[in-house]
């Protein structure tokens, strides 16, 4: 007879289901795990709860009612670590063999920062702006200087090392984005790159001055 806990016993039955050919019947995991068959419809009955495990029956061939078969659903597992960082080192580098690298991505930028911006209704767009910089988690600070933002982390510091003139141009593209969506009478005229990639500072201005390319 099977031992261990009931989490344990559970992996069990999941794990004969995940190296199965064929849908299993109750029995036949019941003898398989040397497990009773309440004990396998009781983990059974948890897994299918979860979206772990589908029923499905069987084809008729007799009289009766069809016997119930049971198997590992296969999907993707949205929990499990999702490898972003591969799908932005391959945009960044689509974007650096464009024929003009730096405002193909500034654009990119723009238009996703509009696109995130639609979603906030705002009077105060530069506090919006922090707060979207925030959520990013480029954690912003603002200083006594109104015109000014600090930005002390950056989430793709390994890629902008790289490929600064990409990654930045996509980060100021972002924040013009979301202020051009807000109707703001301030732009970002500048991203300014300090020696450390990850400690920048952001510059505001009225929208008549425009905002420049990053050089």
């Amino acid at each position: 007879m099977a031992t261990g806990s009931g989490a344990s016993r559970r992996e069990d039955v999941l794990r004969l289901l995940d190296e199965s050919e064929h849908p299993q019947t109750v029995a036949s995991m019941s003898e398989q795990l040397c497990m009773p068959p309440n004990t396998v419809r009781f983990h059974l009955d948890r897994l299918l709860g979860e979206g772990l495990v589908e029923r499905t029956m069987a084809a008729r061939g007799t009289p009766g009612r069809p016997a119930q078969l049971f198997r590992r659903v296969r999907k993707m597992d949205g929990a499990a670590s999702r490898r972003y960082r591969i799908l932005a080192e391959v945009l960044v580098e689509e974007l650096a063999v464009a024929p003009e690298p730096a405002k193909a991505a500034l654009e990119a930028g723009r238009r996703w920062g509009r696109r995130e911006a639609e979603a906030v209704q705002t009077d105060k767009p530069a506090e919006a702006l922090v707060d979207l910089l925030d959520r990013v988690g480029f954690k912003p600070r603002r200083g006594d200087d109104p015109d000014r933002v600090g930005v002390f982390h950056c989430p793709f510091l390994e890629l902008a090392q790289r490929a600064p003139k990409i990654v930045c141009s996509i980060h100021l593209g972002m924040m013009q984005g979301a202020l051009t969506q807000w109707g703001a009478d301030t732009a970002v005229t500048d991203l300014e790159r300090r020696e450390q990639p990850d400690e920048c500072v952001v510059h505001l201005g009225p929208v008549a001055d425009g905002a420049r390319e990053l050089d």
